[in-house]
This record gives structure tokens, C-alpha cells and sequence, in this order.
């Protein structure tokens, strides 16, 4: 594991942030607060580092898994935990995504939609590409061609099309959350209040997300970079890759929040964080708009007539994971000034 950690210093004084550079060489396959932390921060710290892809593969193709998706070794491999020194139960835990960049030329997808997300599984061709093509062992699973350069993704050798994909790349992470509550301990498959397999498209450069923290530390882990995924991950995965991560914490005391948030631009973004195939989207929906009329009302100050007026004629909706967690959306541009 390589570490390097610098603070910023001005008139010989040290200032409250640092920059710490770390590439663990090991990996966690859940989100627990039983697990050595790889790193101790503060808040207001910087965290440079590197993720593998959802097989264990890293930024130069070296295998640290040779089982991936086999017990014991099933799971998004996951970087952390990062121990955040502030933190503790009952607080909020915002992560700043400062830089989420390709760092290989190559991703892969599986072959095809789950026929759980469609209506008939009649006529579905077979999830058959090529056996060995991404993973020894594994036939259902194309290779993509990522250009660093300008930015695209198109599927490699893809028999009996004509057609170039060229699409434009949004690197996201898969994984992203804190340690789950209490001594319940969730491998980085499903996806639950803490955060955690989330898979949510969003999570992208630029975001601020917001976490509950159960623990004193808050252990804070990142994992399974995507270069590109549409809503719902119906292909059960998006162009699996790794990734250059930058990342900033800070903790806010005593702000105590029921599922993650996420701002950009754009938006304010309320995510009801739930395991795929297992919930209910219409909970989901309900879950995240309860807590969204409760952003509205706490942190934007609207009385509860105005919140529900808002939200009754500007909300958007989002399908996180097909069957799984859903989004509620208020555009940013309507709200008034904190």
C-alpha cells in the first residue's frame, strides 16, 4: 500500500485541510465498521486514490482477484474504510467527488438486459458473446474500447452491426457509502441506508453527497467504477472499469439524515437506497419523497404548504436499479437561497 499525505501551509501555520494520496493493495468486500481503517482523516481532508473494477482488475489490468463473483470473493471490491477523526453517530458525513477520471482504455458490460426487467422473456437472445473474451470462464460478458482521448465508448467486435456506438463516457462510482448500522455487516452487493451498491448514474464528478453516520468514524468506502450506465443498470452492470478518485469529507454535527442526498448542478436529490430485486420502487418512491419534504422544510426553510406545492408541480423521479432504489429530484433553479 503507497501513502503520501501533505498539508497546506501558510505564514508557517498549517491550515485545517491535508491531501492525502493512498493506493491500498488490498481490497474490503463490505461496508463495516469492524474493518482496519487504510486511512485516518479529518474533516475538510482530501483523498487521492484509485479503484478496481467490479472483477478486482486494476488501471494496468493486474488480476487482484482470481475468483470474482465466487464465495469468498463475491462483491465490488471496495477501497477503505477511510476514517473520518470527526465523525460520529448521529452526524452527516459530506463527500465532495472532486474527480472521478478513466485511467485505462478498456471496460466490459454483460450481453444483454435481465429478463427480470422486461415484460416477456420470449425471443431474448442468448447471453452468449465469446467464452473467455473479459473473464476465463465467463461467455457472457463484451469487452468496450474506451478512447481516453476524446472521451467515448464503443463495444469491441460486436458480430452483425453496423452501427458505432461512440458514446459519450460519465465515469460514476458503483459504490459509495459509509458502515452499516449497528453490528449488521452488508457485502458491497446490495444497497441499503448507509449508501453502499447504490449504482446510481449520478454519483459523478462534481456531486456532493450526503451520508448517516452509525459509527464513530463514519468508515467511508468507494468502489466499482462505471465509465458509463443508463438508468436502472439494466444491463445488471455499466461499462465496468477502474478509476482515478479525488474525493473531500467534512462532517456536519449532529445532522441527522435517514438515506444519502445528492447535489449538483442541477438538482437536489433525495435516494431511497434499497437491494435490487428485493423492494418495492413504489416504497422507494414514497421513502424518498417523505425525506425529501423534510430537506425542503429543514435546510430551505419552506413552511409545509409551500414544500408540498413545489414538490407537486416541479419533482422529477428517477429509476436508480430496476426494482430497487428509487430518486426523488427538485430542480435546483426553484428553490430559494439557504
Amino acid at each position: 500500500m503507497r501513502l503520501r499525505s501533505f498539508a497546506i501551509f501558510a505564514c508557517g501555520l498549517p491550515l485545517l485541510a491535508a491531501t492525502h494520496e493512498i493506493y491500498p493493495n488490498h481490497h474490503s468486500r463490505v461496508f463495516s465498521a469492524h474493518q482496519e481503517p487504510v486511512l485516518r482523516i479529518h474533516s475538510g481532508d482530501t483523498v487521492i486514490t484509485k479503484t478496481w473494477d467490479s472483477g478486482g482488475q486494476d488501471d494496468k489490468g493486474v488480476r487482484h482477484i482470481h475468483q470474482p463473483y465466487i464465495y469468498p470473493e463475491t462483491g465490488n471490491p471496495l477501497m477503505g474504510p477511510f476514517y473520518i477523526e470527526e465523525a460520529d453517530y448521529g452526524d452527516g458525513l459530506e463527500v465532495h467527488l472532486d474527480k472521478l477520471r478513466l485511467n485505462r482504455n478498456w471496460g466490459y458490460t454483460s450481453y444483454r438486459l435481465s429478463p427480470n426487467i422486461l415484460a416477456s422473456a420470449e425471443g431474448l437472445y442468448k447471453n452468449f458473446y465469446k467464452m473467455d473474451a473479459v473473464r476465463p470462464q465467463r461467455s457472457d460478458l463484451i469487452p468496450w474500447d474506451l478512447d481516453l482521448a476524446r472521451g467515448m465508448a464503443n463495444p469491441r467486435l460486436l458480430e452483425g452491426s453496423g452501427m458505432k456506438f461512440d458514446l459519450p463516457v460519465k465515469p460514476m462510482l458503483g459504490c459509495i457509502g459509509v458502515a452499516t448500522p449497528g453490528d449488521e455487516v452488508l457485502t458491497s452487493g446490495p444497497a441499503e441506508s448507509h449508501g453502499g451498491n447504490m449504482d446510481y448514474n449520478d454519483v459523478a464528478e462534481g456531486a456532493t453527497l450526503y451520508f448517516p453516520v452509525y459509527h464513530k468514524g463514519a468508515y467511508f468506502y468507494v468502489g466499482d467504477g462505471h465509465a458509463l450506465q443508463g438508468d436502472g443498470e439494466g444491463l445488471g452492470t455499466g461499462i465496468e472499469t477502474s478509476l482515478d478518485v479525488q474525493f473531500t469529507v467534512r462532517v456536519h454535527k449532529g445532522k441527522h439524515l435517514s438515506m444519502p442526498r445528492l447535489e449538483n448542478a442541477e438538482y437536489i436529490i433525495s435516494i431511497a437506497s434499497q437491494p435490487e430485486f428485493h423492494s418495492s420502487m413504489d416504497f422507494g418512491v414514497r421513502a424518498a419523497n417523505s425525506d425529501m419534504l423534510r430537506w425542503l422544510t429543514e435546510d430551505y426553510k419552506l413552511t409545509q404548504p409551500e414544500a408540498h406545492m413545489l414538490m407537486g408541480t416541479v419533482v422529477r423521479h428517477k429509476i436508480v436499479t430496476y426494482y430497487g432504489t428509487m430518486a426523488t429530484l427538485i430542480p435546483k433553479r426553484f428553490l430559494p437561497k439557504k
